[in-house]
């Protein structure tokens, strides 16, 4: 059973359309499943996680404006109705339950923007990414499709707790490409799987457990594409505030562009 801590959950997140897009398509929620709480906008969120504990997730549509905006903000939506739907059963629930349950509902997400995709010309071929990471008392676990990412932050340094679903990362993988050759590489945004793409998804999974002062943070590839996690580091554990960190991130990104959508979600875990 998973042990039944809580935490103060203080949370702030931004999202920026970039020096190049027209809009954005990056969507994501920070979700106090306890109470019901969900935010989509960018600011500040502060609350006590309770016995069904919270969600946060990231989501970087494409296919064009309208498309792209319809399949990252759908995704998102029925991620958070079905996981909110399932909460009752969060309470205590092991590892592979928490699993279960972020495999089905990131799979029901998946189904509903394929079907949208494919009964409505408007929204032909398009498609999101998804990263989430759903936490229950000591335990959280990261469901991805495609390239936004979570890190772990702690003292000791930064931790990437997603492996990027992209042709780059797989040549990376494989020894074909350095890390510094696949950030610029003109392949770099072709990705092997997304979500809404195929009637079925396969969802990455990663379960570790909290320590009180653990930092996330989930991002779009127009963030982390842009910085390299020493530098995302730094600036998380050098700035007066989560606010002045998330706002210093995405000034970095567009600095060096700006070529996409910027999104970052900042989570700290403290003991009450």
């Amino acid at each position: 059973m998973t042990a039944l801590a809580c935490y103060d959950v203080q949370v702030y997140a931004l999202s920026d359309v970039g020096r190049v897009r027209q809009t954005n398509e990056d969507s994501f929620f920070v979700a106090d499943l306890t109470h019901g709480t969900l935010i989509g906008r960018s600011g500040r969120l502060r609350f006590r996680s309770g016995p069904q504990g919270a969600l946060f997730a990231v989501a970087d549509g494409m296919g064009g404006a309208a498309a792209g905006e319809m399949a990252s903000r759908l995704g998102l939506r029925v991620l958070y109705e079905e996981v909110q739907e399932l909460s009752p059963g969060l309470r205590g629930a092991d590892d592979e339950t928490l699993q279960e349950i972020l495999i089905d509902s990131m799979g029901e997400a998946n189904c509903r923007v394929f079907e949208a995709a494919n009964h409505n010309s408007e929204y032909a071929g398009m498609g999101t990414t998804l990263t989430a990471v759903l936490q229950v008392g000591s335990q959280i676990v990261v469901g991805q499709v495609g390239d936004s990412r979570a890190y772990l932050l702690r003292e000791d340094g930064i931790r990437q707790l997603t492996r990027d679903q992209s042709l780059v990362a797989h040549k990376v993988s494989i020894g074909e490409l350095t890390e510094e050759q696949a950030r610029i590489h003109p392949e770099r945004n072709i990705l092997l799987q997304a979500l809404g793409v195929r009637p079925s998804v396969e969802v990455a999974l990663r379960s570790m457990p909290l320590e009180s002062g653990d930092v996330l943070l989930l991002s779009s590839d127009g963030l982390h594409g842009l910085l390299r996690s020493n530098e995302i580091f730094e600036i998380i554990t050098e700035s007066a505030s989560p606010e002045a960190a998330c706002s210093e991130l995405i000034a970095l990104a567009n600095s060096r562009g700006g070529p996409d959508n910027i999104t970052a979600v900042l989570v700290q875990f403290l003991r009450p």
